[in-house]
């Protein structure tokens, strides 16, 4: 939830383990937009980061030639307080809801794609209660977590409380390419395991605290970077928390952020039956799901202006890849970007190409494979 310094869309995440997702909701204008199959516009603005590919270890004002360091961090004058309520809660969370894969017609049962996840989720403050997912926020079902969103200039403080009852574990919350002190870092390491914030215990909650300054423009992930732990298969796994669902995506954009009409957002990674109890192979999903008919179908209609903000997480490499469309990424027009964990695509384009389309990774062993698969989804454009 955002507090009353805020705007009204933000944080939530509904409490209960047993509670199943809503449809996927449709999205409304956020701020940014670019040409598919046309020309950049705005190029020359930090905010206009339409049809260019934004990896997350590159800062937006590198793509477009400003300087590449800078001995002095910039903290623009003015922006407002976002404050969220974040909740770590376990639940029981099925990959596969239909038992079917649309691609192949293979069937799975839900003891073969089931497991004890943790997600993140928002809720209003002092954690009152969880709040309905919105297309600010997202679902705000628990996996990904709630999309955190600010401008440049503003302060984002999350409180988060561990309610994890499952695994009873610590957690935290790491972010990526805001301004924060060590106080809020989030990495928890057995070198620096007295560093605050990185080992929240069950029942206990703790805030960070962030600055969105210009080179934090973009789109980014957040997760759980805190003590590692054998989720029950006998070794330890490194961030296991955020393999099993702790994770989610900043949005950070400025005042010359062209506005679009459809925003777009999904979060790929992976879940391994070696690390994880429950599941029968690996799997490589989208927002917790996997495999045609079962992941997030999205959504745009002819004319829209289109933004796809996506994130990367997991062990594995991919190659980002929509059916019938091509967008513009460092200069040259582009239908697939190979990505690595920890990356991002921010990208914009309008949609002039109707009809029912895949987007997937095209490493084929990722969307079906022996003892792997589920990386393909549907995205539906409307006349």
């Amino acid at each position: 939830m955002i507090s009353e310094h805020q705007n009204e869309n933000q944080t939530a995440q509904s409490s209960s383990p047993t509670e199943q997702p809503s449809p996927l909701p449709s999205r409304e204008p956020d701020t940014s937009g670019m040409t598919r199959r046309g020309l950049l516009k705005g190029a020359a603005s930090l905010g206009a980061l339409g049809g260019l590919v934004v990896p997350s270890n590159a800062l937006a004002h590198n793509l477009i030639g400003a300087p590449t360091t800078s001995p002095v961090v910039e903290f623009p004058r003015g922006g407002q307080l976002r404050e969220y309520w974040l909740q770590a809660d376990s639940f029981l969370h099925n990959l596969m809801p239909t038992g079917v894969d649309g691609m192949t017609g293979n069937t799975f049962t839900p003891n073969q794609t089931s497991f004890w996840a943790i997600g993140y989720r928002a809720f209003s403050a002092g954690f009152e209660k969880p709040l309905a997912g919105n297309a600010d926020l997202g679902l705000n079902t628990g996996i990904p977590g709630p999309i955190i969103r600010g401008e440049v200039g503003d302060t984002i403080r999350v409180h988060f409380r561990n309610n994890d009852t499952h695994y009873q574990k610590p957690h935290s919350i790491s972010v990526h390419a805001l301004y924060f002190g060590p106080e809020s870092d989030g990495g928890w390491s057995w070198m620096l395991r007295d560093r605050p914030g990185t080992a929240v215990d069950v029942g206990q909650t703790y805030t960070y605290e962030y600055r969105a300054i210009p080179r934090s423009l973009g789109t980014w992930p957040y997760h759980d970077h805190s003590v590692h732990f054998d989720p029950g298969k006998g070794s330890m796994v490194m961030e296991a928390g955020a393999e099993l669902g702790l994770f989610g995506m900043i949005a950070i954009t400025d005042q010359n952020t062209p506005k679009v009409d459809k925003e777009l957002s999904v979060v790929w990674h992976s879940l391994y039956s070696g690390d994880i109890p429950g599941l029968s192979q690996d799997y490589h999903c989208f927002d917790g799901l996997a495999y045609l008919g079962n992941t997030p179908t999205l959504r745009a209609k002819v004319g829209q202006k289109v933004r796809w903000r996506v994130v990367f997480l997991g062990n594995d490499f991919h190659t980002f890849h929509i059916h019938g469309h091509t967008w513009i990424s460092n200069g040259r027009f582009d239908d697939t970007i190979v990505v690595g964990p920890g990356c991002t695509l921010t990208f914009d384009y309008v949609e002039d190409a109707p009809g029912v389309w895949y987007y997937h990774c095209h490493v084929p062993m990722h969307v079906m494979a022996p003892g792997m698969g589920g990386m393909i989804g549907l995205y539906v454009v409307s006349a």
